[in-house]
């Protein structure tokens, strides 16, 4: 009887609706798992809340390898402490105090680094410094030892004869105090080093290098994508019933949700939108199909939660380096420098995405028919996040906008696809229309020109080079 219910049971799941079910909360969960750790990741509190539990852990260690160390052998030790209770306990209360006000300065000097970050660089940058994992592990070593010592003090008592105090116990205590002055170092070194602009930019670039290496690589022949989804008929509209920004959209579970109630659905937004209650969120065909519980099963595919994240938002941290560059173009500060550092890095990120493919987002059933569709991101798209704004504001420096077109030269040399070629032009002519209406010296405006027409003859002749399409380089030994 068991092994039929069993059997019945393990029938179900495997029939195509639990299949698809099943499908729908393990994306569901995983893109929550994702927002979560990126959460927890660009904290600050959930390392020194860890080393805290590990600081209780080291206190029952000691206390255990204190009950197994013969009292003779712990006094003869010189590197162990020998004193009494009195002296254990004036070392540990003197190494608390301390301590304390370290991590007094050390909280201080973190709070005053991040105000002149967001003066500096945009209140953006903030969760960047606050995923910097040395600065977590520094602030969480200071609380794993105070904690630590208070621990043991509450088991050193002033009259305790010398053969009965933890001397391992202390002596840990010491030895974790003496680490912390080199992690105070360490912490000082970091600061210092985090507050250089080219450093900022350089760790906001290597993550959004990473995020851009999980994009599969670009195919050496251009797939076509399916045709554009076209609704059957009358539609119903799907409203948000939430405020906040858009951070995940599961596809795949919409797609399953479609194809069981043999629907289309037309998303309305992409990851990083702002939406408000009553905003549209999907269309959906045929309309007779729209019901409460299709409505609740689409608006549950979409996350939206309080603030934008990278995790499915490239455009999020391509904005974070472009508000470093408008930041620094500002009359407030005037640093061109920085500015030029920051398009070197966007050029950067630009030719890593030329040779990945961003999925459409476009979803197809067993039997070929578009079931959901959403807004795509492209290269166009990103292209106009990481150029215009800094087009706009630095056109009237003749140092940016040839450094812009540079970019657009340099960009050129890592052309994939035909489709690549047209915003890469269109972003050259608008950079060199830009700076040739605020150029005023000659000098700069054939600069200007000459840098365009280079591009121009370079984004041309893309391509048409021998074994360019196919990503193959010659060695400098090859004959």
């Amino acid at each position: 009887m068991v092994a039929l219910l069993t059997g019945t049971i393990a029938d179900m799941i495997n029939m195509p609706l639990f299949r698809r079910r099943d499908q729908r909360s393990r994306g569901r969960f995983r893109n929550r798992l994702r927002i979560s750790w990126e959460f927890v990741r660009t904290s600050i509190w959930p390392v020194p809340v860890a080393m805290l539990v590990l600081a209780v852990a080291l206190r029952e260690a000691a206390a255990l390898i204190d009950a197994r160390v013969d009292n003779e052998v712990a006094l003869s030790l010189w590197w162990l402490h020998s004193g009494s209770g009195d002296d254990a306990r004036n070392l540990l209360s003197t190494l608390v105090g301390a301590l304390i006000t370290m991590a007094s300065v050390m909280f201080s000097i973190t709070m005053v680094v991040l105000s002149l970050a967001a003066n500096q660089f945009g209140s953006r940058l903030i969760r960047t410094y606050m995923a910097d994992t040395r600065t977590k592990v520094s602030l969480g070593w200071f609380v794993l030892t105070i904690v630590y010592c208070l621990l043991i003090l509450r088991t050193v008592y002033t009259d305790l004869p010398p053969e009965e105090v933890p001397h391992v116990a202390v002596t840990l205590g010491l030895a974790l105090a003496l680490v912390c002055v080199l992690t105070l170092l360490l912490f000082l070194h970091v600061i210092a080093r985090s507050m250089v602009a080219d450093d900022v930019i350089r760790r906001v670039a290597g993550e959004l290098a990473a995020s851009l290496a999980q994009l599969p690589k670009r195919d050496s022949e251009t797939r076509p994508l399916a045709a554009p989804l076209e609704h059957d008929g009358p539609v119903r509209i799907v409203r948000a019933g939430r405020e906040g920004y858009v951070q995940t959209i599961d596809y795949e579970a919409l797609c399953a949700v479609a194809c069981d109630r043999n629907i289309k659905v037309q998303i309305h937004c992409k990851a990083g939108a702002f939406v408000c209650p009553g905003d549209w969120l999907a269309e959906v065909s045929p309309a007779s199909a729209m019901g409460s519980s299709l409505a609740a099963a689409i608006e549950g595919s979409v996350e939206i939660g309080a603030r934008r994240t990278p995790t499915q938002d490239i455009e999020f941290l391509v904005r974070h380096l472009v508000d470093v560059a408008l930041r620094a173009l500002s009359p407030g500060i005037n640093d061109p420098r920085t500015a030029t550092v920051v398009i070197d890095h966007l050029r950067a990120t630009l030719a890593r995405l030329m040779t990945r493919e961003i999925r459409s987002t476009r979803r197809c059933g067993p039997d070929g028919t578009v079931r959901v569709q959403g807004i795509d991101t492209t290269f166009a798209a990103l292209l106009d996040e990481a150029f215009n704004q800094i087009r706009q504001v630095g056109a009237a420096q003749p140092a940016i906008v040839i450094h812009l077109l540079g970019a657009i030269d340099r960009l050129a040399e890592h052309i994939q696809i035909p489709e690549q070629k047209a915003p890469l032009t269109e972003h050259l002519t608008l950079i060199a229309e830009a700076g040739l209406r605020k150029a005023d010296a000659p000098r700069d405006r054939a600069d200007i020109e000459r840098k365009r027409d280079a591009a121009l003859r370079k984004i041309a002749t893309a391509l048409s080079l021998d074994g360019l399409n196919k990503g193959e380089r010659l060695d400098a030994t090859d004959e």
